[in-house]
């Protein structure tokens, strides 16, 4: 039954419009502040010195691209990418905090808000991936009607506090440990 709710044309349209929303929002953070990001890059030093430039300035426009492929094809081709996407920031962060590295902006919103990288910004940027996998299961034949795009809408707005809330309790859980130190 689970399963079934899983493959909803209302559930996979919330998913699709919350992630493209999501993923063109940090492009856009990225694209305002190109060498806030760049250096944000550098500190994780992950990259050759020699790619960090071009890859930041190649990220954010394909993190826009892709927000705007989950929204107009919503097809294997735009959720592989956008899966990628969130697993390769998991797998920068987790790297960096298994190396002992301190990153004090994880670069998720480059330089509009700060947040150090943290086991709870892997686990965050996980979940969202498989979210985002989730588009790959076939939709139910049913079409959407009037009271589906208000419930979309509804799920959206939802999603969206939730975001805000989690991200806003993982930095304070930071915030605090700091200032116990």
């Amino acid at each position: 039954m689970v399963i079934d709710l899983l493959g909803e044309p209302v559930w996979l349209t919330a998913i699709s419009v919350g992630m493209a929303l999501l993923l063109g929002a940090a492009g856009w953070h990225k694209l305002r502040d190109r060498h806030g990001f760049t250096a944000v890059l550098q500190s994780y030093d992950v990259l050759a010195q020699g790619l960090v430039r071009p890859v930041a300035l190649l990220l954010p426009w394909l993190e826009i691209v892709t927000a705007g492929g989950l929204l107009a094809f919503r097809q294997p081709f735009v959720v592989w990418p956008a899966a990628a996407l969130l697993l390769t920031y998991a797998l920068a962060m987790a790297l960096s905090l298994l190396q002992g590295r301190r990153i004090a902006d994880c670069g998720c919103q480059a330089g509009a808000r700060r947040q150090v990288v943290s086991w709870p910004l892997v686990w965050r940027n996980l979940i969202l991936m498989l979210l985002t996998l989730n588009l790959l299961l076939p939709p139910s034949g049913r079409t959407l009607v009037f009271y589906d795009w208000l419930v979309i809408g509804c799920v959206v707005l939802s999603g969206s506090a939730f975001y805000v809330l989690a991200n806003t309790l993982i930095a304070n859980q930071n915030s605090a440990r700091e200032l116990s130190l």
